[in-house]
């Protein structure tokens, strides 16, 4: 199955680690995050439905972005020494701020029209590869390989730099998300992605068809997590700094997990957090991870 395998080595189990001080975030923006002309209409919808993605260029407001890089920043100074930026993962559950946007009503409101009102958070990426830094991800789906079963809606790609090719932003298929899960084989090509999606599968003039996510930062896409895409190493002068937020309708099946702590590398669980609705199925959710 595809994983990103960490590039520094990994201690079965959980870590012992002295305890990580206290996290000290800016204050509270008095301006929402969203962008204010941010709005999900029939015409996104029906464009996600028909062609498994959506790119949005004003997604965060303009102290929105203020906020996020500066937070992100933050997270930089308290990364475990060797750790990858790119292997930064659900630190919604240690990080107010990433949990607050995740939560933004305007994001809700959008889901809710994907799965219906009952909305679980069950996970977070945030995906940095630094100028001149990161690697070729294959080809691959992103639903098939994740233990958790139900009703997903789009994953939520937010961009905090300007995003093209040369920064290593992703590419998708149009239309393919329609094509259900897709063969496999090996990668021998890479030691930290360990399969790909069968070449053979794959339609003779890819790159044709493909389309290349661009976007100004602040920007925003999501994409349906059967949809194939692929990413390039960052070969600019920039940085790539994306946060993915994923969804799931609260009657799914909830599958363990465990994950690195960004600060020090120590385990902790996937935990489940009911942000809209429901627990329809009286499992007690948490509603916040704080």
């Amino acid at each position: 199955m595809p994983r990103l395998i960490p590039n520094h080595p990994i201690t079965a189990g959980k870590r012992s680690a002295a305890p990580n001080p206290p996290i000290t975030h800016s204050p509270p923006n008095p301006m929402p995050l969203i962008h204010d002309d941010f709005t999900y209409t029939e015409a996104d919808h029906t464009s996600y439905t028909e062609q498994g993605y959506r790119i949005f260029d004003h997604f965060l407001s303009e102290d929105g972005l203020a906020t996020c890089r500066t937070e992100i920043d933050a997270i930089f100074t308290r990364l475990e020494p060797g750790r990858d930026h790119a292997h930064i993962y659900s630190a919604h559950q240690q990080e107010p701020w990433m949990f607050d946007l995740a939560r933004d009503p305007a994001i809700l409101d959008m889901l809710e029209r994907q799965i219906g009102p009952d909305i679980v958070l069950w996970s977070s990426h945030l995906i940095c590869k630094a100028p001149g830094t990161g690697i070729a991800i294959p080809w691959h789906q992103d639903a098939p390989y994740w233990n958790v079963k139900g009703v997903l809606p789009a994953g939520i790609w937010i961009a905090f730099d300007d995003m093209d090719e040369d920064n290593g932003a992703m590419s998708v298929l149009p239309g393919w998300h329609t094509k259900g899960k897709l063969p496999t084989k090996p990668n021998p090509d890479s030691i930290t992605f360990d399969t790909r999606i069968d070449p053979a599968a794959l339609p003779e003039n890819t790159n044709e068809l493909r389309a290349q996510y661009r976007m100004p930062a602040g920007g925003a896409a999501i994409h349906d997590t059967l949809i194939p895409h692929v990413s390039q190493p960052n070969v600019s002068e920039r940085w790539r700094r994306v946060l993915v937020l994923r969804y799931i309708r609260a009657d799914a099946e909830l599958g363990d997990k465990e994950y690195e702590d960004y600060r020090d590398g120590s385990s902790f669980p996937r935990r489940f957090f009911l942000v809209r609705g429901e627990d329809t199925n009286a499992r007690e959710l948490e509603t916040t991870p704080f």
